[in-house]
C-alpha cells in the first residue's frame, strides 16, 4: 500500500480497491491474501486519473492509456476476474467461476505437480496443451 501511495494512488483509490468488491463465498486462503492479491493486481497498472463521477463505467475504453483512465473506468476494469466461489483470479471463459469450482476434469497432457483443467466438452486437454500440440516444433520445417 505504501508503494501505491508513493506512486500517485490516493488513499481513497486504495480504499476502493480493498472494499468495493465483496469477498468470495468460500475463502480458501485468507482475507489478507485476497486483499493483497487485489492490491498487487491494481499496482501493476499506473494510478488512474481523478474521476468526477463515482459510478463505474459499464465497459471501460480499451483504447485509452491506463495512466489517463478515470478512476471509475480503472475500478470497473479487472484484468483477471475473481472466481465467485473461491476468490482466486482466473475465471473460466464466459463463467463467473474458475475451472476448479466448475469441477472440470484434469488435463490428460499436463506434466508437473499441478495440472490445469480441461473444458469438459473438449478433447481432454487444457488450452495450453492443445495449442502447444498444434504448433510446429522449434527447428523443424512446416
Amino acid at each position: 500500500m505504501t508503494a501505491m501511495l508513493e506512486t500517485g494512488w490516493s488513499p481513497d483509490q486504495v480504499r476502493r480497491i480493498v472494499t468495493s468488491r465483496p469477498l468470495p463465498d468460500r475463502i480458501r486462503s485468507s482475507v489478507d491474501a485476497i486483499v493483497a492479491a487485489r492490491l498487487n493486481a491494481a499496482y501493476a497498472y499506473p494510478p488512474p486519473a481523478a474521476c468526477s463521477d463515482t459510478a463505474p463505467a459499464a465497459r471501460p475504453s480499451q483504447t485509452a492509456p491506463a495512466d489517463h483512465r478515470p478512476v471509475c473506468e480503472a475500478l470497473a476494469y479487472r484484468a483477471l476476474a475473481e472466481c465467485a466461489g473461491c476468490g482466486l483470479p482466473g475465471c473460466a471463459p464466459g463463467e463467473n467461476l474458475c475451472p476448479t469450482c466448475l469441477n472440470w476434469p484434469l488435463c490428460r497432457c499436463c506434466t508437473g505437480p499441478t495440472p490445469r483443467r480441461a473444458h469438459p466438452e473438449g478433447v481432454g486437454r487444457c488450452t495450453t496443451c492443445a495449442t502447444a500440440s498444434t504448433r510446429p516444433l522449434e527447428g523443424t520445417s512446416a
